[in-house]
């Protein structure tokens, strides 16, 4: 069975909203190479709607020689949507119905690991159906204020075992915690 990773920016305040808002100055080489392990099995992006028109809107057009494009161009990307007919990034295909069923059914096929970035509602919902395995965190050493968070206040209890940690030269830490 295929696994699922959660992958997200987050604060030290657990703000996972809006990333592109606050992580920037923390971005360097060093974080790309955590982000895209050269010995990564993930072919499949699992995204919620919004996360992916804005990654089509950035990186649909780029050419080759953009590496984050690239990284994020490669990757089947399966899109949960109400508007299927608007899927049009290439290696894109629409998952629409029932999430979790679609995305239990995903798991069961033949393939590389499934990554859902961003997508805070999508990754809540799976959160709460059992479907994570992994949860990728880079912990970013700021506090945003306000903005959505991965668990919400009112989100169901869970408990994961920490499965590495490394701290980076720019302060990010990475938390890998499998469920």
């Amino acid at each position: 069975m295929r696994t699922i990773t959660v992958a997200a920016f987050t604060s030290l305040d657990g703000v996972v909203e809006s990333p592109e808002r606050w992580h920037m100055p923390c971005a360097d080489e060093e974080m790309f190479a955590v982000m895209y392990p050269a010995d990564s099995d993930m072919d499949t992006m699992l995204l919620g709607r919004t996360t992916y028109d804005s990654f089509a809107g950035a990186f649909a057009g780029a050419g080759p020689d953009d590496p984050v494009a690239a990284r994020m161009n490669a990757p089947a990307k399966v899109v949960v949507t109400s508007s299927p007919e608007t899927v049009t990034w290439a290696n894109s295909t629409p998952l629409t119905g029932d999430v979790v069923a679609g995305v239990r059914a995903l798991k069961e096929r033949p393939g590389g690991s499934i990554s859902v970035i961003g997508s805070t509602t999508l990754a809540r919902t799976l959160l709460a159906a059992g479907l994570v395995d992994e949860l990728s965190l880079l912990l970013h050493p700021l506090a945003v204020g306000k903005g959505a968070r991965l668990f919400p206040h009112d989100g169901p209890a869970a408990r994961f075992a920490l499965a590495g940690c490394a701290p980076l030269r720019s302060g990010v830490v990475h938390l890998r915690y499998t469920a």
